[in-house]
């Protein structure tokens, strides 16, 4: 029996990570983000509250929250080291190293929310440059300067 190439454990980050269990190169596929299709986003009163789904198109998710499911485990940073790539021709999502990756390494990936959903999601990343919000890469300047100028003011 093959050894899985990852593992589901505590993150420093939050709850669950999803950790390699051996190096990866980049580009190399890591681990597919399965589930059934759907045409409703699950919502947070499915069962353990948290949701786990991937908008493939308008009108279609992925919910990715069957047990079998290991990639549901890797959280969000803003310096990721992953990222989710959507085969067309297979119809599956797949976690992709965008970077090398060290096995024990936790495996992240940018979740791309909106700036309307990002005000309901912290982020703990712990990355220096951390908006403190899972925000899409190229939204956070944006959310920077509007974070710097809600601020109350001496």
């Amino acid at each position: 029996m093959n050894k899985p190439d990852v593992s589901s454990r505590p993150s420093p980050i939050a709850g669950l990570g999803l950790f390699a269990t051996r190096a990866f190169a980049p580009q190399e596929r890591i681990a597919p983000y399965t589930g059934q299709m759907v045409t409703r986003p699950p919502d947070e009163s499915s069962p353990g509250g948290k949701v786990f789904a991937l908008e493939i198109s308008p009108g279609t998710w992925l919910d990715g929250s069957a047990e079998d499911n290991l990639s549901r485990h890797a959280n969000h940073a803003c310096h990721p080291n992953g990222e989710l790539v959507w085969d067309e021709t297979a119809a599956t999502a797949w976690l992709t190293a965008s970077c090398p990756i060290a096995a024990d390494e936790e495996i992240t990936f940018d979740y791309g929310f909106s700036l309307a959903e990002s005000l309901f999601h912290p982020c703990a990343c712990g990355a220096p440059d951390c908006v403190g919000r899972i925000i899409a890469t190229p939204l956070r300047p944006a959310l920077r300067r509007h974070l710097r100028f809600s601020r109350p003011r001496d």
